[in-house]
């Protein structure tokens, strides 16, 4: 019994000691509460400053001018030399101060039991705490797109252009290309503003080089003011062109050398394509003479005549032919213009002489000398009744074809050199076959020129390529070596196929008409031997009623003539040997016979008197034109 007392006693005593002792320790925990009331515990800092024991207005105090800092701390991107600075509370960046002051504030006020552990240990353990920070990023990506907005931009060329019209030098800036990197920028920003103190950068953007320096567009467009400052006087000989600045305006082109960004270079030039727009016509008015070519010169009356009707033969003769020099032309050259130009306007040159270029004629005198006629080939005469209107047809066409010149390898054409025998060109009216029956047209009596060309290419050697005889029979024709005409399809062709140049001469009197061929020799003689004629057709009469005659008159309008072929050998003996032969056949048909009737019973004048065959019966042959 003693013993279980004395245990029950030493519990009581152990139990009140422990309730003493949380007593004290409540007492302890108590006095800290009531002493710590409305202030932040000891060992407590934010980002760094010591706010231990401070009431909340305290703490807001002591870290306004830390907040402010924050808040205002710059953050500048730098770009092309230029500082863009973004503000942290204009981008939507805030310290919250009172959550901060209640971050403090709580330290050690979560509740029991953790609290006693955080108090207590708060007199040796610090604690520091973070601003509470507002980040909005939407507002500082907006800041930085309205940033890259201002600052992206394409690639700009840039350079020097001419303005025509005012005769203005314009220049526009080159630039490189910008692309401002935004997801970057705002990353950057969102970091820069969230850290202390302010912070640096260069601004992320890609980039391209300028493409023209300013300093080139710059030089450039003081050559070409100077260019266009004063007019530009060209000559040549007596020739003058001077050039306004609206035309030197017209002409200049700025193009561009290289390819490599920063170092393209712009040169003034002037193409020829602009040259021949702007002053191409002007040019060649001013400055071009044309070539004269070599030419030959023979009397217009041969050395001899010849006018054989039947078999004859004909040997070249030499003759004197004289030879004119030809010279040289000059022509306004674009391709030699345009560089000539782009040079003096570079260097500011006013006047200078114009670079033409040379024009040789299609007939240059080498040529002619190596070519010159040195004997008469071939001539023929032909004739006719003095004053005759169709005379003067003939002797107009001689004229034209006179001095005509044929090449080697050329073809010569009456219809070609002379073109439509009208009376607009001063052609009369004189008889013409139409149809087998005489008519007044314009031009009529040529065919005559027409046979005596034939005649003097046929024994002069030549290629014979186109002629053809008349309907019927003309007596003051060699028989079938006679020719007609009628433009455009009854045409007198040969071809010269000598080895020198062919000068056709011609001239004519009163009663006569001869063409000449003056050149080299293929032949030596050429012959004509004519066959008799065969296959004789007699001729038909037309009877045709008048009131012109009173009955029992008559009149022939047509005397009529019989038909028949003929052959005609031609031979042509060759210089090197041997011989050219050819067999022309010519059919002629019958001339019909046209008698007029009278039909009135009352007088009548008397009728005209009948013309001669020989006069009226060989014009241009248009019925065989049809």
């Amino acid at each position: 019994m003693a013993r279980t007392t004395t245990v029950s006693r030493r519990t009581r005593s152990l139990g009140v000691a422990a309730g003493g002792v949380v007593l004290v320790l409540l007492l302890a925990l108590g006095t800290l509460w009531f002493v710590q009331r409305g202030a932040v515990l000891p060992n407590t800092s934010v980002a760094g400053i010591d706010v231990s024991g401070m009431s909340p207005e305290e703490v807001r105090d002591r870290l306004s001018d830390t907040i402010e800092t924050r808040e205002t701390d710059p953050v500048s991107f730098a770009f092309e030399g230029e500082e863009h600075v973004l503000v942290p509370r204009e981008a939507g960046f805030t310290i919250d101060s009172d959550a901060t002051v209640d971050a403090a504030m709580g330290r050690g006020r979560s509740g029991l039991p953790g609290d006693i552990v955080t108090r207590l240990r708060a007199f040796r353990q610090p604690a520091d705490l973070d601003l509470v920070e507002v980040t909005d990023r939407d507002v500082i990506t907006g800041w930085v797109d309205e940033l890259a907005d201002r600052l992206d931009r394409p690639e700009i060329r840039g350079g020097v252009t001419v303005d025509t019209g005012q005769v203005e030098v314009l220049t526009s800036p080159s630039q490189g290309e910008v692309v401002v990197d935004r997801a970057t920028t705002v990353q950057l920003a969102v970091s820069a503003v969230r850290a202390p103190g302010p912070d640096a950068f260069d601004l992320p953007a890609a980039t391209t080089t300028q493409p023209i320096t300013d300093e080139e567009i710059a030089t450039t467009a003081e050559q070409v003011e100077r260019a266009l400052a004063e007019p530009l006087l060209l000559q040549a000989d007596d020739a003058t062109l001077e050039l306004a600045p609206a035309d030197l305006a017209a002409l200049v082109q700025i193009e561009e050398r290289g390819e490599v960004p920063g170092e393209i270079e712009l040169q003034l030039v002037v193409t020829p394509e602009r040259v021949d727009e702007v002053i191409g016509e002007l040019g060649a008015a001013r400055f071009d003479i044309s070539p004269t070519p070599a030419s030959y010169s023979a009397s217009r009356t041969p050395p001899t005549t010849f006018d054989a009707q039947l078999d004859a033969t004909f040997r070249p003769v030499s003759a004197s032919v004289a030879l004119e020099p030809g010279e040289t032309g000059r022509a306004f050259d674009a391709e030699l213009a345009a560089p000539q130009l782009t040079e003096l306007l570079r260097e500011g040159i006013r006047e200078a002489q114009l670079r033409l270029s040379e024009v040789e004629s299609d007939f240059p005198t080498e040529l002619a000398e190596e070519l010159r006629p040195t004997h008469l080939l071939g001539t023929f005469t032909t004739y006719y009744q003095a004053g005759q209107v169709r005379n003067e047809n003939i002797q107009l066409l001689a004229d034209v074809i006179d001095g005509a010149l044929v090449l080697p390898g050329e073809q010569f054409s009456i219809n070609g050199i002379s073109g439509e025998r009208s009376c607009e060109k001063g052609y009369e009216p004189a008889g013409t076959i139409v149809r087998g029956e005489l008519v007044d047209t314009c031009g009529g009596g040529t065919s005559q020129f027409g046979t005596t060309t034939f005649n003097a290419a046929f024994f002069a050697g030549v290629q014979l390529d186109q002629w053809r005889a008349h309907s019927w029979y003309i007596s003051r024709s060699p028989i079938g070596r006679e020719a007609t005409l009628s433009y455009p399809v009854l045409d007198v062709k040969f071809t010269n196929n000598t080895d020198g140049a062919i000068l056709v001469k011609t001239a004519h009197t009163s009663t006569s008409v001869t063409v000449s061929l003056y050149g080299v020799p293929r032949a030596t003689a050429v012959s004509a031997s004519h066959s008799d004629p065969t296959q004789p057709r007699s001729f038909q009469t037309e009877v045709r009623n008048t009131s012109e005659l009173r009955r029992g008159q008559e009149r022939v309008i047509q005397p009529g003539t019989d038909g028949f072929t003929v052959t005609v050998d031609r031979t042509v003996e060759l210089t090197g040997g041997g011989t050219d032969n050819r067999t022309i056949t010519t059919t002629y048909v019958p001339q019909t016979r046209i008698i007029e009737r009278g039909t009135a019973t009352r007088a009548a004048p008397p009728p005209p008197p009948q013309q001669d065959d020989e006069d009226d019966e060989d014009e241009d042959d248009e019925d065989d034109e049809d």
